[in-house]
């Protein structure tokens, strides 16, 4: 990427995303995935980019944002309303800070339970 191009995302991207202390821009059009992704940064794994396999869960500490359909397996009614979301499904309003977090495990035997 040659600067005009770096130059071009910085201008077309007016909000700045922090995840896990590593920060990129982000237009509101394009998801957080994707422009972490487009920025060559690393904050988070990459899995479907569909919304279905909550690799890419994070919880908003600071910011706004809109989100698309995303499986209710990975990320509850009530996950969302405390901030929990996918990054590949979610659209910023503002500047955002958020953590990632751990995909959620299906099936898993409880831990520290002796049989």
């Amino acid at each position: 990427m040659d600067d005009r191009d770096v130059e071009g995302l910085t201008q077309a991207a007016p909000f700045q995303i922090e995840i896990g202390g590593v920060r990129f821009p982000c237009r509101a059009d394009q998801s957080l995935l994707a422009a972490m992704i487009a920025s060559g940064r690393k904050a988070l794994a990459v899995g479907c980019r569909s919304g279905g396999c909550g690799v890419c869960r994070i919880r908003i500490q600071a910011g706004r944002c809109s989100t698309g359909h995303m499986n209710r397996a990975v990320v509850s009614a009530a996950d969302e309303q405390a901030g929990i979301i996918l990054a590949c499904r979610a659209y910023p309003s503002s500047d955002i800070r958020a953590v990632p977090l751990p995909r959620p495990s299906f099936g898993a035997a409880p831990v520290g339970r002796a049989a």
